[in-house]
């Protein structure tokens, strides 16, 4: 995915700080690569070790265990979404609020676009999706998150309920995501077009919540 933000990788306390933060990075980078080879099954330990070049000593320093190392993948993964979205926004702070809310969706509609990026996505995403209650809630942290910075263009545009618009529209464009993703197809200039309105539509649309 997107790397566009630093990660803080699990380290535990009374570790050399620099030499435990490159053996985790190097933990979560070979998890990451073995995930994206093996279309998003997840790898053993034992190979995840190999190809960090470490022990499984170090492994267990670091993580409790494989669904923890997996875990550990997705966050980072959606972490690294949301600081790219983030920075895309603020590069299109001039154009105004619609400018803002499409320069997000877009920047989260890249994930499915670019070759490279779609691989990692799709091993992220078929990982945040089951195997692990903490796993699954990525996806719901990540909406929120998203929902966080698409507020305040929200608001601006009209939205009666900036932060319902807000998520709404958030999850529709992860949904999107998802979908362009696992039918390993990059959606066309067409389809980000035609999302983009549609979402910028139901933002500006009256707020139809029931008393």
């Amino acid at each position: 995915m997107t790397s566009e933000t630093n990660s803080s990788p699990p380290v535990r306390a009374g570790a050399p700080e620099e030499a435990a933060g490159e053996e985790a990075l190097a933990l979560l980078d070979a998890g990451l690569a073995l995930m994206v080879a093996a279309r998003g099954r997840r790898p053993r330990v034992a190979d995840i070790v190999a190809a960090a070049g470490l022990s499984n000593d170090a492994f267990y320093r670091f993580f409790a265990s494989k669904d923890a190392l997996v875990e550990a993948i997705v966050e980072r993964g959606a972490r690294t979404v949301v600081g790219y979205v983030r920075h895309r926004m603020a590069r299109a702070a001039d154009g105004g609020p619609e400018a803002r809310l499409r320069a997000g969706i877009e920047a989260v509609l890249r994930q499915a676009s670019d070759e490279d990026l779609a691989r990692q996505t799709r091993a992220v995403l078929s990982n945040a999706t089951g195997h692990t209650p903490r796993a699954a809630h990525v996806t719901v942290a990540l909406v929120d998150a998203l929902a966080a910075l698409f507020a305040q263009p929200a608001a601006e545009l009209g939205a009666g309920d900036p932060m319902r618009a807000a998520r709404t529209a958030a999850g529709g464009v992860v949904a999107a995501l998802q979908y362009w993703s696992f039918t390993e197809e990059a959606p066309g200039r067409a389809e980000t077009e035609h999302l983009v309105g549609f979402l910028l539509a139901g933002v500006r649309a009256p707020d139809s919540r029931r008393w």
